[in-house]
């Protein structure tokens, strides 16, 4: 244990007090000096590293979004070409159908046996006078000699005649 000083050892000590609780106020306020220039300076460089993020960010979102937008256009596009396809397609079916019906409707009508003489005779030209031929269930005749077969059935005629149209039939899309 410690003895209590004296009077006049307190007195002595009196002036190293006062130079340690200067020494000690002047450490503190470096300190605190030091520590209010950090936090500015750790401020400043974090509004600095906000700054840059978010020009960043806007950057990429920019950029992400200009893709997206082209992925996007490009899939309309797609879809607008499928479309339109689609369209034709049934457009095209349709053409073919009444294409077929019109001309199976010829076996139906009077010349149609004048019809089906002159498609014999074809199928006998192009094959030769031991030529089978028999008649289509749609019209017209199907032909064979050997291994060579003819189909000059109304239907399938009138599909050659369609397929022969392509560009006056490709004209109906363009219009």
């Amino acid at each position: 244990m410690s003895r209590p000083l004296t009077a006049a050892a307190d007195a002595a000590l009196g002036p190293v007090r006062s130079a340690l609780l200067t020494a000690a106020r002047a450490d503190a306020a470096a300190i605190l000096g030091g520590a209010e220039a950090q936090r500015g300076e750790l401020l400043g460089q974090a509004q600095r590293t906000a700054a840059e993020l978010i020009a960043e960010a806007r950057s990429t979102g920019a950029a992400d979004a200009t893709a997206l937008l082209a992925i996007r256009l490009a899939q309309s596009r797609r879809e607008a070409r499928r479309s339109a396809l689609t369209a034709q397609r049934e457009l095209y079916d349709e053409l073919r159908r009444r294409c077929r019906a019109a001309a199976s409707a010829l076996a139906e009508s009077s010349e149609y046996e004048g019809i089906r003489r002159r498609l014999v005779d074809m199928a006998r030209e192009q094959l030769g006078p031991e030529a089978v031929i028999e008649d289509s269930p749609g019209g017209g005749v199907v032909a064979s000699a050997g291994s060579r077969r003819m189909d000059l059935s109304l239907p399938a005629l009138a599909d050659r005649a369609l397929e022969r149209s392509g560009p006056e039939v490709a004209a109906l899309w363009t219009r």
